[in-house]
């Protein structure tokens, strides 16, 4: 069974910033991937991660963020990820996912 993962959901229209509270990994995939299908279905085409609290991300978690780009692309939407530690920019990066949709680092790391 899953874990319960915490999160945060800011609304303003059809823009939605939302903080997992946690790492995107196979156990927390499943109630954000719910999280994440139920803001789209409400409308959010502007979707902005702030993964401030997290620091891993497994192959779940990132087949997880390509699957929430592409289900907004089909929208009309889009996605972007703030706040990412050093190490997860430099892993999205090499898996080239910054040429799909916006990655900025963490400000408070230089």
């Amino acid at each position: 069974m899953p874990k319960k993962t915490k999160s945060t959901v800011e609304k303003e229209e059809t823009t939605r910033l939302y903080t997992p509270h946690g790492d995107l990994t196979a156990s927390s995939a499943p109630e954000i991937r719910i999280t994440l299908k139920n803001l789209i279905a409400e409308g959010v085409r502007d979707l902005v991660i702030d993964m401030v609290n997290t620091r891993v991300i497994d192959s779940t978690g990132i087949g997880l963020l390509v699957a929430t780009h592409n289900s907004l692309l089909r929208l009309n939407g889009k996605m972007a990820i703030i706040n990412v530690s050093q190490d997860l920019l430099e892993l999205l990066t090499a898996f080239r996912l910054d040429k799909h949709f916006s990655i900025s680092g963490d400000p408070r790391l230089g």
